[in-house]
């Protein structure tokens, strides 16, 4: 098949002991590109190297938002700067994070507003997290919609109130392993909801492994499960979701180059 992890983080230290091992499994399941997400300053420099060994884990630079509190200017300046490099694909993943509170909200919003302020400087399409806080970051985006290259919804996990209001905004949306979990009805139904042409999917790797999985580290080969589900929800075949969600992939990142 053909099939593209549109986020994950391999340069967590899940991944120490068996990195290559993990990059040969996704090729044995058909996985041909994978993009590489920063979470911050130290994290975006690693999957930059990691792209110059190898091309198709194609780097992102971000900051996310349960590190808001130890945000600052440098950190700011150091991400616009990394973010020129031409292997980075995307700015992200930035956002709001509601549901763990790890940073306190008001900060949150405020380094939001710094990145968003950022992203448009570097004309590439933005990759958010969002947890319980869609209404802010709705707010925080609406009036400068169009100031961006692209948006995407990483990790969707509402429903189809959110997801309507995200589609307003123009967002693609990533499902990942949680649309394998029994009781992701209402995420099942977003997927059928979402046009095709903004449907990706991702592994949110070493995260969220899906059914029958969940009880082990995530990687970008166990996306065959994902495929599954949007296949049976799609009513069509797992080559055929694959095809069509690699090439939303392709085409919002611009992905091009060597395959894995």
């Amino acid at each position: 098949m053909n099939i593209i992890d549109s986020h994950c983080h391999l340069f967590l230290p899940a991944f120490d002991t068996d990195f290559y091992q993990v990059l040969e499994n996704a090729r044995a399941a058909g996985v041909e590109r994978v993009v590489n997400v920063g979470l911050d300053v130290l994290s975006s420099r690693m999957v930059i190297e990691t792209a110059h060994e190898i091309p198709a884990l194609h780097p992102t630079v971000g900051w996310h938002p349960h590190e808001a509190e130890r945000f600052n200017e440098r950190a700011l300046d150091e991400l616009i700067e990394l973010a020129k490099n031409p292997a980075v694909v995307a700015f992200g993943e930035i956002g709001l994070d509601y549901f763990h509170n790890f940073a306190d909200r008001a900060v949150q919003r405020r380094v939001l507003i710094s990145l968003l302020e950022a992203a448009q400087q570097i004309d590439k399409p933005v990759i958010f997290h969002c947890r319980e806080a869609y209404d802010d970051l709705f707010s925080l985006l609406s009036p400068q919609r169009d100031k961006f290259k692209g948006l995407l919804l990483h990790c969707f996990g509402a429903g189809p109130k959110e997801l309507q209001r995200a589609l307003e905004l123009d967002f693609h949306i990533s499902f990942s392993g949680t649309i394998t979990f029994p009781k992701s009805k209402e995420l099942r139904e977003s997927v059928l909801l979402t046009p095709l042409d903004k449907i990706l999917i991702e592994t949110d790797s070493p995260y969220l492994a899906p059914v029958p999985h969940r009880s082990r580290r995530n990687e970008p080969a166990l996306l065959v499960n994902h495929l599954e589900i949007v296949a049976q929800v799609l009513k069509t075949g797992p080559t055929e979701a694959a095809a069509l969600t690699a090439e939303n992939a392709r085409r919002f990142f611009s992905l091009s180059g060597d395959k894995l």
